[in-house]
């Protein structure tokens, strides 16, 4: 029925059990929600689909203690030894301060090197330590096996086919 939220989609399993006020299981209840036109809006389908990524995401790296966003920050260290702050400010459309955070909790736990760049010395270069390295390779092992969860839920040549869709929506938003 279209307007109807379909009963896999939002928050629904996390306290499926739970019984609300009547009585009736809070997935049953949410399947009785009318969400209108949400469903055919394609940034409400990205925001469903991150939200349930990043759940699992922040479950499965809790024992690790990286977050999604350090998981990226020390992937694009792995990808780019030497890189700086200035760069990263600007792929990741970050304020220096909100990124000096992320570098010194990092450099703080013994996961990257800051020195001063050889070719510029007004910045510093920035790689991953040995102990960066072994978290990331762990890190990553878990962020692939998500990743394979992901891949059972399409068909046949639909992961490359959603990848170029969704970097076409993130270009289209890009100034």
């Amino acid at each position: 029925m279209p307007g109807k939220r379909p009963p896999q989609v939002g928050a629904a399993g996390k306290n499926a059990k739970t019984k609300n006020a009547t009585g009736q299981k809070a997935g049953q209840e949410l399947a009785e929600v009318d969400f209108g036109r949400l469903p055919g809006y394609i940034g409400y389908q990205l925001r469903q689909a991150q939200s349930a990524v990043f759940r699992d995401l922040s479950r499965t790296l809790r024992e690790t203690g990286v977050t999604p966003g350090e998981f990226s920050l020390l992937t694009m260290l792995k990808a780019n030894p030497g890189i700086n702050s200035i760069t990263l400010t600007r792929i990741y459309q970050l304020d220096k301060a909100t990124l000096s955070l992320s570098i010194k909790g990092l450099a703080k736990c013994g996961l990257i090197a800051s020195t001063r760049s050889a070719q510029d010395r007004r910045y510093y270069a920035l790689e991953l330590t040995g102990e960066g390295r072994a978290l990331l390779q762990s890190v990553t092992r878990r962020i692939e096996r998500q990743e394979r969860t992901m891949d059972a839920a399409l068909k046949p040549g639909e992961r490359e086919c959603l990848l170029d869709l969704l970097n076409r929506i993130s270009r289209a938003f890009d100034r």
